[in-house]
């Protein structure tokens, strides 16, 4: 790669505080909804055990926020931070 340099640690921070704002901003809301539905699916699944409706549930929460964390990560390779840019090159090595 010609024009590869090593990131420095500012612009490394840059880069995570981006995707780590929008992530929790973004996934908050999928997470709650995710969690209700999940625990009231687990309710009535596991006829009232409240331990096995929250587990269901925080699972459900877990699971809803996955999509929502590759769609920050993807539109993060499209940002610049400062005077660089974070892109995707196909290399013939694998």
């Amino acid at each position: 790669m010609d024009h590869e340099i090593k990131p420095s640690f500012k612009i490394a921070t840059r880069i995570w505080w981006n995707i780590t704002w929008k992530t929790i901003l973004f996934s908050l809301p999928f997470s709650f909804v995710g969690g209700i539905a999940g625990a009231m699916i687990g309710t009535i699944v596991s006829g009232g055990n409240d331990n096995l409706a929250n587990l269901i549930g925080s699972i459900s929460s877990a699971i809803a926020v996955i999509p929502i964390a590759i769609l920050v990560i993807s539109s993060s390779l499209n940002e610049s931070y400062g005077k660089y840019r974070v892109s995707l090159t196909e290399t013939n090595s694998y």
